[in-house]
């Protein structure tokens, strides 16, 4: 009867936590290997987002391997993004009423194509926000986090809203 136990809770322990698994896997569909991410539009009063915006989604499909970055002529999947908003907020002060922290939040409204099929993925707004302390970082570094973060949600929901 031990024994019978001893071979047998291996077993259960291992289904037990096969089952619990998690799994980071993209649900891309197999006929789709390349991206192109055309210059996104900046309907802001500040300048260099959409540059900004273009550079980090190259970046970080390039990091993420997933989708190969190429031309438009060559894409199975284009992506086209537009910040539609800009915002630098006062987020915390001091005791003198002064400002130690501002929030800068970046809009943009998003579409995902498959050239192959001629289908939309998906098409939406994404935001993305940071809090920053203007006394140890200045407002380009504050966009630059902000872009970064707008970039890596934009990726996730492409590699995943299949």
């Amino acid at each position: 009867m031990i024994l019978r136990i001893i071979l047998y809770l291996p077993c259960v322990i291992f289904g037990f936590f096969n089952c619990c698994g998690y799994s980071t896997n993209v649900l891309i569909a197999p006929h789709l290997k390349t991206i192109a991410i055309p210059l996104v539009g900046n309907q802001t009063i500040r300048p260099g987002l959409g540059e900004a915006l273009t550079d980090s989604l190259i970046s970080a499909f390039n990091k993420d391997r997933h989708l190969r970055v190429t031309n438009i002529d060559n894409a199975n999947v284009v992506l086209t993004c537009q910040i539609t908003s800009y915002d630098k907020a006062p987020q915390s002060y001091d005791a003198s009423q002064n400002v130690f922290a501002y929030q800068i939040t970046i809009n943009a409204s998003c579409q995902c194509e498959d050239k192959v099929k001629s289908e939309t993925i998906w098409e939406e707004a994404v935001s993305a926000w940071i809090t920053y302390d203007p006394n140890k970082e200045t407002e380009d570094q504050g966009i630059d986090q902000a872009i970064d973060k707008l970039s890596t949600e934009i990726l996730r929901r492409t590699l995943t809203s299949w």
